[in-house]
Formats: C-alpha cells, sequence, structure tokens
C-alpha cells in the first residue's frame, strides 16, 4: 500500500471540511491546481505548501481564504526571497510558518516587511513579535514602530537590545497621546546611547557663555563665603558672651528658685497636717452615726424576724394538726388496700417506674459527661484489651490560628501606579478572551475599577443580569479568594458567635477579613437592615484598621480584603417588583459606591453566537417585554434573561430538549394568557417580513393559541 503524502492527506481534510464551511472551497481549489502543476507552487515545495493549509485551517473563521493565500504568497516572497537557495532555509521556513500560528503575528496583522527586514536574527523576530501580541493597539501603531524601528537600527549593534528597544516603543505608543513626538523621542535616545550628540557652532557658543556665567558665580560665592565666615566668627564671640552672662542669671535664678520651692514645701506639709486632722474629726463623727444608725437597724430587724417566727410556730402547728389527720386516712386506707389485689398492681407499677428512672439518670450522667467538642473513641486491640482512647478535636480554631500572609495584592498595592495595574488587568482580560473566549459584562471594567480603589461597590440590576458571575470573574482575575455569604439574616453572619460549649463559630467573613479575599452579599438589599448596619466596623480601610470579634481576638484587616454588594433596587425600600426589599441604612450606603448593570445584549450575543435565530428571537421578546412595561408602568413578569442565554445554549448543545420545549420552559410558563397575547401582538410587527428565527416564532405563536383555545390550561 503506497503512503500517502502529507500534501495529500492536507488536499482531502480540507476537501472533507468543504461539506461544513463553503469557505474552504478557494483552499481546495487552490491546492488541486498545485497538485496538477507543482511548478506554479509559489511555495517552492508541495510539503511548505502542506503546512501552511493546516495553518490557514486553525485561523479564525471569518478570515478570507482567498486574501490568506495572497497575503501568504507576499510573505513567503519577503522571508524566502531565493526560496530553496535562501540562506538558512530551514530557519527561514520555521519563520514563515510560526507567523501563520493560531493566535499569531498573522491572526493579529502585526506582520511588516520592513520591521522583518529590520532584524537580521530571526530567531529574536520571532520572540520579539510574540511579545507584541500582547501590546494593546499594537497593530493600529504598527506604522509608527516601523518607522521607529527603520530611524532606530543603525544605532544597534546588539539584535536582543534592538528587539527590546521596539517592544518599548510599541508599549510607550499604545499609551501615548502625541504618538509622533513619542518617536522622536526614543530615536534621540537612540542616537545618544550610540554616543551621537548635535554639537553646532551656535551650542558651543551657548556653552562657552554659560561656562563664563559659571566662572562669574563661582568668584562670587567665594566673595560671599569669606564675608560668612567673618561674619561666623563675630556671631562665635557673641554666642560665648552671651553664654557666659546666661549662666551668671540662671546661678542666681537657680538659688533663689530653690529657697522658695524649699518655703513653698513647708507650707504645703503644714496645709497637708491641718487637712488630716479635719478630716479624722469629720470620719469620727460619721463612724459614729452609722454605728447608731446600725444598731436601731438591727433593733428593728429582731423585732420583725420574732413576729415572723410566732407566725410560722402557729403555722407548722396548724400543718402538723393537718398531717396527722391525713396520715389517719392514709392509715385507714392502706388497711383496706392490704385486703385486696390493688396493691400488687401498686408494686409491679412501682418497679416499672424505678426502672424507667434509673434510665433517664443513666441517660441525664452520660449527657452531663458528653463534650460537643470533642468525641472519645475507644479502639479495642486483637488480644481484646481495650487501648487508651483516641480525641477528635475540633480543628476550626486550629484552622485559622495560622498567622496571615499580610502581603499586598499586586492589583491593590497602590505603590504602584494604578495605570501598570490596570494595564495588566487589560492584557490578562484580553488572554483570557482570545484563549479561553471568555465573555466579560460592559461594566465589568468600572466594577473592576472601584475594587481596586476600595470602593466598595453596591451592584444594582435587575435579576438574571449576570451581578454574582461577574464579581466571580473579577475575583478570579485578581487572584484572591471569592467568599459568597449571601444576605445577612442577623449579626452573627457577619462576625459569627460563641457556641454552648465555650467554642466559637467562625463565619465566611472572618475568613475573609483575616486572610484576604472578596466577601459578596449578595440580596443585599434583602438583607436584615439592623444587623447590616455591622458592616460600617469593617470598612475602614487604614493602616491600623481592624476588628474585635467574639471570641476575644483582634484581627487586623488583611490588606487584600474587599466588600461587594449586590441587589435588585437601590436601597430605598420596597417597590412595584420587589415588593419584599428592605431599606438600606443611610450610614451604610454613604461607604457604598452604587454601580447600575444591565442585560447586555452584546454577551447574550457572544453566548448564542452559534444560535444566531435563538438570539434574534430573544431580542425580540425582550423588545415585546419592554413595550409591555412602559404600557403598565411596572416591570413585566418573565422577562429574558442572560441566565436564560447560557441555559438555551445548553439545552441545544447537549439536544436534551427540542425547540417546542425550551419555548415552553423559557418564555411561556408560568406567564398569563393576556400577557402572551400582548407579547405575540408586539412581535408580529417585526415577524411581517421573513427573519432567519420566523420559524420560531411561528411555533411560539401557535403555542400561545393552543392555550388560548384551552382557556387558559397548560
Amino acid at each position: 500500500m503506497v503512503k500517502k503524502s502529507k500534501f495529500d492527506v492536507v488536499a482531502e481534510q480540507v476537501k472533507a471540511l468543504i461539506t461544513r464551511d463553503s469557505r474552504y472551497t478557494e483552499l481546495s481549489i487552490y491546492l488541486n491546481e498545485v497538485r496538477r502543476n507543482p511548478e506554479k507552487n509559489p511555495f517552492g515545495s508541495a510539503e511548505l505548501l502542506a503546512e501552511l493549509a493546516e495553518r490557514i485551517l486553525g485561523l479564525k473563521k471569518n478570515n478570507d481564504i482567498k486574501q490568506v493565500l495572497d497575503d501568504a504568497e507576499e510573505i513567503y516572497s519577503t522571508v524566502i526571497p531565493l526560496g530553496r537557495m535562501s540562506a538558512d532555509y530551514e530557519l527561514l521556513k520555521a519563520v514563515f510558518l510560526k507567523i501563520f500560528d493560531k493566535d499569531g503575528i498573522y491572526t493579529f496583522d502585526i506582520f511588516s516587511p520592513a520591521l522583518y527586514s529590520s532584524f537580521n536574527d530571526k530567531r529574536i523576530y520571532i520572540d520579539v513579535m510574540n511579545s507584541l501580541l500582547y501590546v494593546h493597539s499594537c497593530s493600529d501603531n504598527l506604522e509608527m514602530i516601523e518607522k521607529y524601528a527603520s530611524s532606530a537600527r543603525q544605532y544597534f549593534t546588539d539584535e536582543r537590545a534592538f528587539g527590546a528597544a521596539v517592544i518599548n516603543a510599541a508599549n510607550r505608543l499604545s499609551l501615548a497621546q502625541d504618538k509622533g513626538n513619542v518617536i522622536n523621542e526614543l530615536i534621540m535616545l537612540a542616537e545618544r546611547a550610540a554616543g551621537i550628540y548635535d554639537v553646532s557652532e551656535e551650542r558651543l557658543s551657548t556653552v562657552n557663555d554659560n561656562a563664563e556665567k559659571a566662572e562669574r558665580l563661582f568668584e562670587m560665592a567665594q566673595k560671599e563665603l569669606a564675608a560668612s565666615e567673618r561674619h561666623a566668627q563675630s556671631y562665635k564671640a557673641l554666642a560665648e558672651k552671651c553664654e557666659s552672662s546666661l549662666k551668671t542669671v540662671s546661678d542666681a535664678e537657680n538659688k533663689n528658685i530653690r529657697s522658695e520651692a524649699a518655703a513653698a514645701i513647708m507650707d504645703v506639709k503644714r496645709a497637708y497636717e491641718e487637712m488630716l486632722s479635719k478630716e479624722q474629726k469629720r470620719l469620727d463623727f460619721d463612724k459614729d452615726k452609722l454605728l447608731r444608725d446600725l444598731m436601731d437597724s438591727a433593733d428593728k430587724k429582731i423585732r420583725e424576724l420574732r413576729m415572723v417566727s410566732e407566725s410560722i410556730k402557729e403555722q407548722t402547728s396548724a400543718e402538723l394538726y393537718r398531717i396527722n389527720t391525713e396520715a389517719s386516712k392514709a392509715a385507714e386506707r392502706a388497711a383496706s388496700i392490704l385486703q385486696t389485689d390493688e396493691l400488687q398492681d401498686m408494686i409491679k407499677e412501682l418497679n416499672r417506674t424505678e426502672g424507667l428512672i434509673e434510665k433517664i439518670i443513666h441517660v441525664d450522667e452520660f449527657s452531663r459527661k458528653f463534650n460537643e467538642d470533642s468525641i472519645i473513641i475507644k479502639s479495642i486491640q486483637q488480644d481484646g484489651i481495650p487501648e487508651k482512647p483516641m480525641i477528635i478535636q475540633d480543628t476550626a480554631a486550629q484552622r485559622y490560628s495560622a498567622e496571615p500572609d499580610m502581603t499586598v495584592n499586586f492589583f491593590f498595592n497602590e505603590s504602584v501606579s494604578f495605570e501598570d495595574r490596570m494595564q495588566e488587568l487589560i492584557r490578562l482580560k484580553n488572554k483570557d478572551i482570545y484563549k479561553n473566549g471568555a465573555l466579560y459584562h460592559e461594566r465589568f471594567d468600572d466594577i473592576l475599577t472601584a475594587v481596586i480603589e476600595d470602593s466598595n461597590p453596591y451592584i444594582i440590576g435587575p435579576s438574571g443580569c449576570g451581578k454574582t458571575y461577574l464579581v466571580e470573574q473579577i475575583a478570579a482575575l485578581l487572584g484572591v479568594e471569592f467568599l459568597d455569604i449571601g444576605y445577612i439574616n442577623e449579626e452573627y453572619d457577619i462576625i459569627g458567635f460563641q457556641t454552648a460549649s465555650g467554642g466559637y463559630n467562625y463565619p465566611a467573613f472572618y475568613r475573609a477579613y483575616k486572610y484576604g479575599g472578596i466577601v459578596f452579599c449578595d440580596e443585599f438589599d434583602n438583607s436584615n437592615s439592623r444587623a447590616a448596619v455591622k458592616l460600617n466596623s469593617f470598612m475602614s480601610s487604614g493602616e491600623n484598621a481592624g476588628y474585635c470579634f467574639p471570641n476575644g481576638e483582634l484581627v487586623k484587616r488583611h490588606p487584600n480584603f474587599r466588600i461587594i454588594a449586590a441587589g435588585n433596587t437601590a436601597g430605598s425600600g420596597a417597590d412595584r417588583n420587589y415588593s419584599t426589599r428592605e431599606k438600606i441604612e443611610e450610614s451604610v450606603q454613604q461607604r457604598f459606591m452604587a454601580m447600575y448593570v444591565n442585560y447586555d445584549n452584546r454577551l447574550e450575543k457572544e453566548i448564542l453566537a452559534e444560535y444566531p435565530k435563538w438570539f434574534e428571537f430573544a431580542v425580540q421578546f425582550r423588545a415585546a417585554t419592554d413595550k409591555w412595561s412602559r404600557a403598565n408602568d411596572c416591570s413585566a413578569p418573565g422577562i429574558f434573561t442572560t441566565r436564560d442565554s447560557a441555559a438555551i445554549k445548553k439545552y441545544l448543545d447537549h439536544k436534551s430538549f427540542d425547540e417546542l420545549s425550551i419555548l415552553n420552559y423559557e418564555f411561556i410558563e408560568t406567564k398569563d394568557t393576556e400577557y402572551l397575547l400582548f407579547i405575540v401582538k408586539c412581535m408580529e410587527q417585526y415577524y411581517a417580513e421573513p427573519q432567519e428565527s420566523s420559524a420560531l416564532f411561528e411555533m411560539f405563536k401557535n403555542r400561545v393559541s393552543e392555550i388560548v383555545e384551552n382557556g387558559g390550561i397548560r
């Protein structure tokens, strides 16, 4: 069996892909033409063309294949101008293929013949271009980068130094307003680094003038110095004279002060002795008065006790008489019982009662000895002799006894400029988008900025618009722990509480405050407003900020601790749409930054990118609900949310529900008939003309009609 060449294998792969994507027809025709006429292959070898075709298949789906092939031929003539006759052909071939890597130089449209020609070592060229992939707006600034590379190349003998200079220029251009001025400045720095300076006659004349001025200033400084020395000698003599005078005056004053102090001490001593004498007399009088009062009170109490004892004596006599009477009656009853079987029944009942009492006592003794903070487990050896009991202790206190690492997160470190921190975050976010296809809300950057600045954002938005997921993305991007504590019902949800056994229940809030992390207070406007006020104690971010928890531990606030809250209302209390919401205390509201988010059509379009007809239908459905809201002056029930977009994508990906079921569960169920008829009427205006999602609308409309015909029965 003849083994197929790599060219044939790739050609067959391209041919198979045509059935799924007609864009690859151009590539298939191109490969077949080269197969029939190898001399028409502009890339020299079939193997190189096959490897190029593999990379074209890995490019983004929106690329024009014809344009890619034309660009590839042009780039090939730049990278390998002499074809196989080029020196280092294998290296140049590898460089050429590297340009067409997925998410590489060609994808980001940053290939430049001028920039390529500036590098003698093509390996360094590839390293530099890979670094430029992560520079913001690099493709927009490519012309200015070319200008810098062409002008500055002559001043560098070291290729790597030149590459580093090109990367630096790209970074500077991405942030600059006046890009031409930045290029001129960087070229001038390169000239000076190479030892080239602008030396003209005018410049030399200026230098000579400055030198003469410097000499004159130096002479003046010498004269001033001599005058200063003379003044210093005069001041020194004057200071010595003043010091002698002050010493004489000070000695005389000290002598007077000592004399006056001795007299004052004697006066104070006499006054103190007089005060003690007066106080002693007053205390003696008070003591005699108190003793008389105590004696009178004691006599009164004794009389009262005598009266009480007489009363008790009389009551006791009456009670003894009653007891004797009852005892006589009991004796008579006992005598009658002895004559019957009732005594045996009472004895049996007594025995059962005594057994039950013993069990109760046993359980009570066991419960008193049981310690809920530890469990004793007895193990038996092979020979039947019990070992020493093992004690399993609660390790919560041990887990939270470790000293926290107080290293500040890079993105919270204010010693680094905000611009540098934000630029790095944007780079990481873009990398996540390109590598993982991540989706971010349009308000993501604003809320991220509020978190970095420790402004305590309060995210306000309707249900299902992606608030929780947005906060999770922020925590992941910053590299800190995410702790969702839900809504705050009581203070102990924040500060924890002492258990009945003397232990301490550690809340998630304690963990974040001590070790760092983002605490997410979801449904904040549904929290107990009195308990939520407790957050004020933790909002201070000063250097010595801390809090003493109920276990007695004074915890210093971790520099990486942040609070984010989210709710459906602005904190003013219940409204027509959210009737159970609480009013947030004004003192708490002032410590939060209110930030509104809404449903992001751009985000939902990305989620349903593979199902455009569903996105079109959802947009029209939401437009109809908006009309209903305006007509009724309140939010529509069962609106279409970002969460619904993700659910529909999952159902379609898994093929778990058919289209009619999805329409039922996501757009029809739980909605009344009158509301559905209003939605259908509004959507009919859009679907009067054929649309991509017309079939979905007809299915939706027919299902609503069935419900109406059945009297609203689903």
